[in-house]
């Protein structure tokens, strides 16, 4: 972006609004979203692509170890964070849904951040939006790489546009670039304190301590460095570049993200000069003009040639390694990294088939109508936003929006998450649209305004709420795809029910020979003697066995009748499920004998 841009100004007119309400109103936006998205983070039972990232979750967890396999799961971010987290509240459903929940209140917070480029309304209305769209909620209740991946895409952009302000760093940012570098260097004390203590936990943990914090004296000669050079302005672009690592890290579409952001750019360079050819552009009026997010600008902000050099040397420098590091599973599985190339031959023969049988308009009908404030608010910010080439952020937010909508339109690989990465854009956008017509010194249209606001809040809160705390397994709502039915608990409470009875209590043994079973890997993952087979066999001693209605209702009855009782029939997900056979003589009053299963609806 750059002197090309003509007139078109930066920051959006700000309506009459007080500091300290916007500040009130905001934090009251924050709660609310942090309300909705952990709210009782167990309701629902764990998705099947949940249950196999709690799978490798758990192998991490365990043994410190993660192996990127790039022909069946996405990057290894998402794992490396929850670990985190688990290893402080435990490896439970809610502190590992609530490692993704936190990153999509933070894609709230970042929407506020850019006030000075939709106003002060706009970025209230734009936060409002994604904190009650019934996708973004939903997703971000799922431990899956999209809310992450939103987050970081989200960051990468708010990032850009502080550097090119040359805005002095503060402390957000100083906290974040800590983070990463603190992150940057963790293998090397982990790695070095192993090597050295060896099997000696107490001198393992030791050395960890004190190579901790030197690492964290390191850390802070570094940022202080950081911080004096050029007012802490080159911090923004590393963490741009942090960011576009953790991006590729996280989801293989990161080069549909990117490659859809940086033609944006020229798209809003290539606007500017139609504009101007057609004399459309408005003059300068706000007190913002100042802030121009152009190539000049850019340009300045990097300094001297020698700034240049190091800012560009250094930028790299974090994005190769934060890409090696966590590819490499920090440095312990070299061919994680050659695996991350070899992803996007696979992507794109996974990309070419439609995953959803949806159709190529999927995400305009259905997912377009349970977001249809989005939509419509987004389309009417965008004509704003063009018509009048005023603001290039704005501009850029709506190639941006309707950019990445049209990618994964012509895409036939369809997923309700892939929904987020537009959705959060088009809010930002909405949000503009509305802060264009509240700016108005008509009081018709601040009336509009506010109307459009509360409509758009009202359908979009219910329409969240029935999805994420009514009908959260129903199949025929938008959103939820194959999910597990909440019958599904049901089941593991009566395996628990008779592991306690058996007096083996985690001990006691679960045969599992149902060829369909995730997200049951996630909920036995105590029983240390649960055994996923998958296929018919022998019974052997155990407690327990677990199989598929109606597939293998015949042999069920034909190997287990003299052992096992009928205990019940359980749901899993639509058109699958699940019969429970429990030796006979821990079997409750109300078990029945196996012949009744091929009876049973």
């Amino acid at each position: 972006m750059g002197d090309e841009f003509g007139s078109i100004e930066d920051a959006a007119p700000r309506s009459d609004m007080n500091k300290r309400v916007w500040f009130a109103c905001a934090a009251l936006i924050t709660v609310v979203a942090a309300f909705v998205r952990f709210y009782d983070l167990a309701l629902k039972a764990l998705h099947h692509d949940e249950g196999v990232n709690g799978f490798f979750l758990k192998t991490l967890y365990d043994s410190g170890a993660y192996k990127y396999d790039p022909a069946n799961y996405h990057g290894p971010t998402l794992y490396y964070i929850a670990a985190g987290f688990a290893k402080v509240f435990g490896l439970e459903t809610v502190p590992v849904r609530a490692s993704v929940a936190i990153f999509g209140v933070l894609a709230v917070i970042l929407v506020f951040y850019f006030r000075n480029y939709i106003g002060s309304v706009g970025s209230l209305a734009a936060g409002l939006l994604i904190a009650l769209s019934p996708g973004l909620v939903f997703i971000s209740r799922y431990f899956i790489h999209e809310t992450f991946f939103v987050f970081l895409g989200l960051a990468f952009v708010l990032s850009i546009v502080l550097f090119l302000e040359k805005r002095p760093a503060g402390f957000a940012a100083i906290f974040w670039i800590v983070l990463v570098l603190l992150v940057c260097f963790l293998p090397s004390t982990l790695n070095l304190s192993k090597a050295i203590g060896g099997t000696n936990t107490m001198v393992v943990w030791s050395l960890r301590l004190g190579l901790f914090l030197i690492e964290s004296v390191l850390v802070y000669f570094v940022v202080r460095m950081l911080v004096v050079w050029n007012e802490g302005r080159p911090i923004y672009l590393l963490l741009a570049s942090a960011c576009a690592a953790l991006l590729f890290a996280t989801k293989e579409t990161a080069f549909i993200t990117l490659g859809v952001m940086a033609i944006s750019c020229v798209c809003v360079v290539i606007w500017s000069k139609l504009s101007r050819n057609f004399d459309t552009v408005e003059p300068a009026v706000d007190d913002h003009s100042s802030s121009r997010l152009t190539w000049k600008s850019f340009n300045e902000a990097l300094g001297t040639d020698a700034d240049k050099m190091l800012i560009a040397a250094a930028a790299t420098l974090i994005f190769v390694y934060i890409f090696v590091l966590f590819f490499s599973s920090f440095f312990t599985y070299a061919e994680g990294i050659k695996g991350a190339f070899d992803a996007y031959t696979i992507w794109t023969k996974t990309g070419s088939k439609d995953h959803t049988q949806n159709g190529m308009w999927a995400y305009f009908y259905p997912w377009g109508l349970i977001e249809a404030p989005i939509f419509i608010l987004s389309a009417l910010g965008a004509i704003i936003a063009l018509a009048k080439a005023k603001h290039r952020f704005a501009v850029f937010a709506a190639f941006w929006a309707f950019g990445v909508l049209g990618a994964y339109t012509l895409i036939p690989y369809k997923t309700p998450w892939l929904a987020l990465s537009f959705l959060l854009p088009m809010c930002i956008v909405a949000g503009y649209g509305i802060n264009e017509i509240a700016a108005r010194r008509n009081v018709g249209f601040r009336i509009v305004a506010a109307l459009l606001s509360v409509a758009a809040a009202g359908f979009l809160g219910y329409r969240m709420y029935e999805l994420n705390f009514v009908r959260y397994d129903d199949n025929d709502m938008t959103y939820v795809y194959a999910h597990t039915k909440r019958g599904f608990l049901d089941l593991i409470s009566k395996v628990d029910h008779y592991a306690e009875k058996s007096g083996k209590g985690h001990d006691a043994e679960v045969q599992i020979v149902s060829p369909d079973y995730w997200p049951m890997v996630w909920y036995l993952k105590d029983y240390t003697r649960a055994n996923f087979y998958g296929h018919m066999v022998d019974a052997g001693s155990a407690e327990m066995i677990i199989a598929k209605k109606d597939d293998q209702d015949a042999e069920v009855i034909r190997k287990f009748s003299a052992g096992y009782d009928y205990a019940g029939t359980y749901p899993l997900r639509p058109g699958v499920d699940l019969v429970l056979l429990v030796r006979k003589n821990i079997a409750d009053t109300d078990a029945k004998p196996l012949y009744v299963i091929e009876h049973e609806p």
